[in-house]
């Protein structure tokens, strides 16, 4: 139904009767015509305007129901005739008659019915309204009936609509009838059922479809006026709000439920389902009274077997009751005591708790000092590792300079060619001989009582301004590394400081110690302050041992206790902190010093190292193969060789610049014998072979024996033999390839020399023993 007004159209019908002779519907066409309503006096008095949409409400004392007449076809007037005669007993109606129109008000349905302007012969059916209308129609539905067709599994809107076939067989229904049709209509709407505005009728071809009933109008003159009970249309809004309004709660509720149930996880699904097994283990059996089967006799036995099976039951039931007691009561005791234990422990669990937070602030902040001045610390390290090696470099260059300059004048000598006089190269052979007379002199005070052999001796004499400026610069790096710490207090500034915090964190709580890998970071922790103690550490030119300085010792007691021995010294976690210290600071500040201060043709800077990489593997286990700054170190110290040979050694080849009796001969070729000591030096530290590829291939076979064979026979003798005592005798008993040039050597000047003369006997003596241990 709409709630606006339709227009009015005018209306054909298709009238059926139940004539079979007569199948086909007739259209019936029912012009417009004024309505007049039956009303009664009393009605009269109290009418009210008129209306042009009809009511549906419901009055208490009954329905007027008003017919509008139109013309009708002789068809229809003969079926009301057969209706009338087939009626034998008239029911009781009491009639209102209009002679303008008549109206059939239901619950839903206006029908306005307007007569013909030709009366027909017998009047119409009487029409019944109010209580006499219930009354006549109280046979026809009852809701007993409904409710036991219910009760059948029949819907109380399923039977057929009798009111419509009365309407499409053209009479008048009653008011029992239109009463009926209004209740349905009514329990429809409240049982929320559709009731059919479209009727299902018979195709041409058989089939059927719906048809509305606007599709079989044909004419406008006529309409059906509706409108809706704006009491039952609130109702059906508020009953249909309340639905939504519930289905809309329980679709909420079971979103929520969806959500909790995703957010539960199967841990927790798993630990829910456990705590309700529990609960139901836990729970009272319920234990039956015994019962015995109906239709079976029963005899005593029977009564008292049951009662014994009922008796046991109990006393099963009782004993996992005492059992359960006993557990519970044993839980209680637990707890109390877990709570007491936990009551007395609660004092030294505060203890902890202050404890770590000032141990946890004490690292944060430090931690936080170190990275701040970690940055100062490498500066001041660049700046001293710059200075050694600008005073190293000046030593080198200084030494280099002058065998140019001997190498000039030995030549400008042989050629016979006079060389002017330069002032600074003159300066620099005075200064060179009088460096050379003060070592000179300082060996006869010494009175060593072993001869020396010249050029054999380091060149490491600085002049007074020259160390006044080295000083300078020195002192003052060492004034801002007095300084990088000045701002701090001593807890974060000494190593002993630190040290005190982590003995004490491992004196405490050793399990968490090893937890947190407290021996992992303390390595790290310490190392910025040993870097700034060791700005200045040169083992090269001083005997500076780590064993000897402050720091060194702090660390090795760490840990130590007087109960302690070697059985608890090596569960130690603390027991590699000076060797990791070792391998991750000072073997890469040595490679660092070999690099740029190391001069390998300076015996006492070789002898220095060498003692302290021999002593440093030997102590610490964490400098072995495998050690990548060990490696890097050793490939320094070859590399620094290897540049060594290519500039420092220089020996005259030619006849007339390798005169034995000369000075500058015999000074470099005791350097070339100087740096093959302090190559072999090294042998059981770094690979023999590429040993033997330097000192052998590359410096004896090269030079030094070349140039033997300038030299006198006793003095080539004495040369060879101090090769001898230089070359390792591990070297000399295997007789290598690299030392098939040496031994044609010796034997040649065993065959040079003369049996018969006495100066050549201690010299053929010595080559015999030479020619014995290569043999050997």
């Amino acid at each position: 139904m709409s709630l606006f007004r339709k227009p009015k159209k005018q209306i054909q019908r298709r009238v059926f009767t139940d004539n079979s002779d007569e199948e086909e519907p007739m259209e019936v066409d029912c012009p417009s015509a004024p309505v007049i309503k039956n009303e009664s006096k009393k009605d009269k008095k109290n009418k009210k305007p008129k209306q042009n949409i009809l009511s549906f409400e419901t009055e208490e004392e009954g329905e007027v129901f008003q017919v509008k007449k139109s013309s009708h076809h002789k068809k229809i007037m003969r079926m009301f005739e057969k209706e009338k005669h087939k009626k034998k007993e008239p029911k009781p109606e009491k009639e209102t008659k209009n002679k303008e129109k008549t109206e059939i008000v239901t619950d839903d349905l206006v029908l306005v019915v307007n007569p013909s302007h030709k009366k027909p012969a017998t009047p119409p059916p009487p029409i019944l309204s109010g209580r006499d209308a219930l009354c006549a129609g109280k046979d026809d539905l009852s809701s007993e009936e409904e409710d036991e067709n219910l009760g059948h599994g029949v819907h109380r809107f399923s039977r057929p609509d009798n009111f419509k076939k009365v309407l499409e067989s053209g009479a008048i229904p009653d008011a029992a009838m239109i009463h009926a049709a209004r209740k349905r209509r009514q329990w429809a709407r409240e049982m929320g059922d559709t009731i059919p505005l479209e009727e299902e009728k018979e195709t041409d071809d058989g089939g059927s479809r719906l048809q509305r009933e606007d599709e079989h109008e044909g004419s406008d003159d006529e309409r059906i006026d509706m409108d809706l009970n704006h009491k039952a249309r609130d109702l059906e809004k508020r009953r249909e709000q309340f639905y939504a309004a519930q289905e809309s709660d329980q679709e909420i509720d079971e979103w929520e439920d969806q959500q909790i149930r995703k957010g539960v996880t199967g841990a927790a699904a798993a630990l829910a389902q456990e705590l309700i097994s529990e609960q139901v283990q836990q729970q009272t059996p319920i234990i039956h009274a015994p019962v015995i089967e109906p239709g079976i006799p029963r005899t005593p036995q029977m009564i008292v077997d049951k009662l014994k099976e009922h008796f046991q039951d109990v006393s099963v039931s009782r004993e996992k009751h005492a059992e359960q007691l006993e557990k519970v009561q044993q839980d209680i005791i637990d707890m109390s005591e877990e709570l007491e234990a936990l009551r007395v422990k609660a004092p030294e669990a505060a203890d902890r708790f202050r404890f770590y937070q000032e141990l946890r602030g004490y690292i944060t902040d430090l931690v936080e000092c170190l990275d701040e001045k970690v940055g100062t610390i490498m500066t001041l390290e660049q700046k001293a590792m710059d200075l050694l090696a600008k005073k190293s470099d000046w030593f080198i260059e200084r030494r280099r300079q002058d065998v140019r300059d001997q190498a000039e004048e030995v030549t400008s000598k042989v050629n016979t060619k006079k060389v002017p006089d330069n002032e600074v190269k003159m300066r620099r052979a005075a200064e060179r001989e009088g460096r050379r007379t003060r070592r000179r002199r300082a060996r006869e005070l010494a009175d060593q009582g072993t001869k020396h052999v010249e050029g054999m001796s380091s060149d490491e004499e600085i002049s007074q301004q020259e160390a006044m400026n080295f000083d300078k610069e020195q002192d003052q790096i060492e004034n801002e590394a007095k300084e990088v710490f000045e701002d701090v207090i001593e807890d974060y500034s000494t190593i002993a400081n630190i040290l005190i915090r982590f003995e004490q964190w491992r004196e405490n709580d050793i399990t968490v110690y090893n937890e947190a890998y407290a021996t992992l970071c303390l390595p790290k922790v310490v190392s910025p302050l040993i870097r700034l103690n060791l700005i200045f550490w040169n083992p090269l030119k001083e005997n500076q041992d780590l064993e000897k300085l402050p720091w060194y010792r702090t660390l090795a007691l760490y840990g130590l206790h007087d109960d302690e021995t070697e059985s608890t010294l090596s569960k130690d976690p603390d027991i590699n902190l000076l060797p990791v210290l070792v391998e991750k600071l000072i073997v890469p500040k040595l490679a660092q010093l070999v690099d740029r201060c190391w001069d390998p043709l300076s015996s006492s800077q070789t002898l220095r190292l060498l003692s302290i990489i021999t002593r440093y593997i030997r102590r610490f286990p964490t400098l072995g193969p495998g050690s990548k700054s060990l490696n890097n170190l050793f490939n320094a110290i070859l590399h620094k060789m290897k540049t060594s040979l290519e500039h420092d050694v220089f020996i005259p080849m030619t006849p007339r610049l390798a005169d034995s009796k000369s000075c500058f001969f015999q000074r470099q070729f005791a350097s070339g014998m100087k740096l093959l000591k302090n190559i072999t030096s090294w042998q059981g530290v770094l690979n023999d072979n590429t040993l033997k590829e330097l000192a052998l291939t590359s410096l004896l076979n090269r030079y030094l024996l070349t140039s033997i064979k300038f030299c006198m026979l006793t003095d080539a003798v004495a040369k060879v033999n101090l090769i001898t005592q230089i070359l390792p005798r591990i070297w000399l008993q295997n007789n290598t390839a690299e030392l098939k040039m040496f031994i044609t050597t010796v034997m040649s000047l065993l065959q040079q020399l003369d049996k018969n003369c006495p100066l050549h006997l201690e010299s053929i003596e010595i080559l015999n023993g030479i020619l014995k241990t290569l043999r050997n």
